[in-house]
């Protein structure tokens, strides 16, 4: 079940609203997790899942920073993160070969 948050004790659900006029905010009561609502959206008003266990500005700073406004700004950093992971995973994999063929080098 799902609850619509009319109100906090931050404000935030009606905060929200400064983002975004069609934001909303409920709670779902199976996972026991706020969730970021616009009313705008067709077919499924869901946005976005909050990670922390009440309201609070965070709140509202991470509904900013995940807007589709910054959709290219967010993709770019996630594309900048794949770049440093897959550069650190093939440097660590040269490390592991250099070090078994040093190892068997060494064996003969």
């Amino acid at each position: 079940m799902k609850i619509k948050i009319f109100t906090d004790v931050y404000d935030i659900s009606n905060r929200i609203k400064n983002i975004d006029k069609n934001y909303y905010i409920l709670f779902n009561t199976s996972t026991k997790k706020f969730e970021v609502h616009n009313s705008s959206q067709k077919d499924n008003s869901y946005c976005l899942t909050i990670p922390y266990n009440f309201l609070d500005e965070r709140t509202l700073n991470l509904v900013n920073e995940t807007r589709v406004e910054n959709i290219e700004r967010i993709l770019n950093e996630i594309e900048n993160e794949n770049k440093l992971k897959e550069s650190a995973d093939k440097t660590c994999t040269l490390n592991q070969f250099d070090e078994i063929l040093e190892d068997n080098l060494k064996k003969e």
